[in-house]
């Protein structure tokens, strides 16, 4: 469980304890601010409720239920309740509690609080962000990465696997009709749970050099609007191949999350023929 801990750790601003966990966990390089600011606070926000979430936003019904965990442990729920680094902290101390807990009821529901826990909060969107973060971040942000989802893999195997998908996944809204206005599909694209795809501020800009567009500094939002206005087509159809090839990545992924990479996966994969329909409507259109 220290080894989730400092990992944990290594999801917040880097300080002097960076260095020594740095080293401990064998991470090549060294955390910088800058590479930290970018990919936590500009790229990939390290909160639960930004991928589990109708809204693909921090806060909101998403990170109230995860607070209810909190709070059904009888703990005090921190200021950040669904960040990365608290979640595996309070993983790591319930998994302590249930180790040391000599009455066996006790330590009955603490392993199913350790299991929900796992399962609901933190698996249910961490494959998924853990690899952008492999492909977007700076070499000691990837090492991390890898390291953590190999981590969670172990102790997936530990517990077992859920009876069922995590609440956050059979709850999430499917994609808008497909004579919704632009408004709905931006907001569904941007929002993970919805569309299965992460679209970080990167990814826009590449969409915009790979198609000799403009790309407008601000928002996500704001940034695809404008590609919107440049090429709708082009833009459409550069959304639904990376839509096709993020699915086909999570589909190659074995238990035992299996089942959730594979939800991950169809969404994508229903963004990429979506996608392709709006953009035959675009071409008829025209």
């Amino acid at each position: 469980m220290e080894l989730l801990r400092a990992l944990g750790v290594m999801a917040e601003p880097p300080g002097p304890e960076t260095v020594r966990l740095t080293t401990l966990l064998g991470l090549p390089g060294r955390a910088r601010e800058a590479d930290y600011t970018d990919l936590f606070l500009f790229q990939l926000y390290p909160y639960a409720s930004v991928y589990t979430s109708a809204e693909g936003q921090i806060g909101g019904e998403a990170r109230d239920r995860v607070a209810g965990f909190w709070r059904a442990l009888n703990l005090e729920i921190p200021a950040e309740p669904d960040h990365l680094s608290a979640l595996l902290g309070l993983y790591a101390a319930v998994a302590d509690r249930e180790r040391h807990e000599r009455d066996d009821p006790r330590r009955r529901a603490l392993h199913t609080a350790r299991h929900a826990l796992f399962w609901e909060h933190l698996v249910s969107w961490l494959p998924v962000y853990l690899s952008r973060v492999e492909q977007l971040g700076s070499t000691i942000y990837a090492a991390w990465a890898t390291l953590l989802d190999a981590t969670l893999r172990d102790e997936a195997r530990t517990i077992g696997e859920p009876a069922a998908l995590p609440r956050h996944l059979q709850e999430a809204p499917s994609l808008p009709e497909p004579d919704a206005g632009p408004d709905e599909w931006m907001d569904a694209l941007l929002a993970p749970a919805r569309s299965g795809i992460i679209l970080a501020r990167a990814d826009l800009a590449r969409c915009a050099r790979d198609l000799g567009l403009g790309l407008r500094a601000g928002e996500r939002r704001f940034a695809l609007r404008a590609l919107f206005e440049q090429n709708a087509t082009a833009t459409v159809g550069w959304l639904a191949t990376e839509a096709r090839t993020r699915a086909a990545a999570l589909r190659a992924r074995p238990a035992p999350d299996a089942a959730i990479a594979t939800w991950w996966a169809d969404r994508a994969s229903a963004t990429a023929d979506a996608l392709d329909t709006l953009r035959s409507k675009e071409t008829v259109d025209a």
